[in-house]
């Protein structure tokens, strides 16, 4: 498998959801091991180019070498389909990326909740 390098994966520390999937890219090694940061602990650097309104509600990905961000379900794309190139070629086909873009708002919105249920 390969692993997605000088990129960090931010995520809601309050939230068990996030924590673990966080957790699992790095274990699986989708991410290196420094792939993931509570969205809370960014340095002054990285809260420059980082948009903290969306940092909270939609999980972000830096590139720390470009300094970029990306959002949602496209940081999700993106880590799984440095993995498998396959998922991501399938993932960004217009029809679903819709459905995925409005599953993750959905799971997103709905993550502490959905948690506690299982």
């Amino acid at each position: 498998m390969k692993t997605l390098e000088n990129q960090t994966l931010l995520y809601d520390e309050d939230c068990p959801l996030c924590s673990l999937y966080t957790t699992g890219f790095v274990k699986s090694g989708m991410l290196d091991e420094n792939g993931r940061k509570s969205y809370c602990q960014l340095s002054a650097e990285e809260q420059r180019f980082v948009d903290l309104q969306r940092a909270p509600n939609e999980i972000a990905l830096i590139d720390n070498t470009t300094k970029t961000v990306i959002y949602g379900i496209d940081s999700l794309i993106k880590v799984v389909g440095f993995s498998f190139p396959i998922i991501e070629k399938i993932a960004i086909i217009k029809p679903f990326h819709f459905i995925l873009k409005k599953m993750y708002s959905f799971i997103s919105y709905n993550r502490k909740v959905i948690i506690q249920e299982m």
